[in-house]
């Protein structure tokens, strides 16, 4: 499959209703633009926002989350990156792990795990798969556990649960090596980025430490 199609099937998907999933609200059409060419750093965050039609990938919005990575890129890291065309020519790109928000009492929520493994099984696999960057950095504990789940797949040797850790915060600023297909990628665990997390600024330094990783 080609980029267009895999996105076209992400779109079109109904696989939490099929599986009798409730509170997710797909398909979702925020899906990347752009395809994905030469990516050295990849970022994955959670998911969506419920109750707006815009996210990272649109430029016209007033997305926090592209307000957050880009800020950390030109303060802390010194990258001239304005737009979401700059930030894919210096070798970025981002994709969420659940493609679609989920929803409880009317509020957005954090994705059940049965939807991340869902939709990390049948999305986000094959994303990175046809991305196959040099890193990932991980933003968030969504990202973490969908990251958990693909990794068994990819490299079944990989499974001591003492090497990760219990909680966000015992394992950000690690980084774990994974063999996808037939390459070897470094995964960097990050926060996820709100300038309310007094932690905001250590996702530059892990961020600089994955690029060191990686001889970005």
């Amino acid at each position: 499959m080609n980029w267009n199609e895999i996105e076209d099937e992400t779109k079109r998907c109904k696989k939490c209703k099929e599986e009798g999933v409730y509170g997710v609200k797909c398909p979702d059409e925020r899906v990347p633009v752009s395809e994905p060419r030469h990516v050295k750093l990849l970022f994955v965050s959670e998911a969506p926002p419920l109750n707006t039609r815009y996210y990272f990938f649109n430029e016209n919005s007033n997305d926090r989350l592209r307000n957050s990575v880009l800020e950390l890129l030109q303060g802390d890291l010194g990258y001239q990156i304005s737009s979401l065309p700059d930030f894919i020519a210096e070798g970025f790109y981002l994709l969420p792990t659940v493609k679609c928000p989920t929803a409880k009492e009317g509020r957005n929520s954090a994705p059940a795990k049965s939807v991340i493994k869902l939709c990390s099984e049948s999305h986000l696999k094959r994303e990175i798969e046809y991305i196959m960057p040099d890193g990932v950095c991980l933003l968030g504990r969504t990202a973490l556990q969908g990251f958990l789940i693909l990794r068994n797949l990819w490299d079944v040797r990989a499974q001591n649960a003492d090497e990760v850790g219990r909680t966000l915060s015992e394992v950000a600023g690690k980084v774990l090596e994974v063999k996808v297909l037939d390459k070897n990628i470094k995964f960097m665990i990050s926060y996820w980025p709100t300038k309310r997390h007094r932690k905001f600024h250590e996702i530059s330094k892990h961020i600089r430490m994955l690029m060191n990783e990686i001889a970005f």
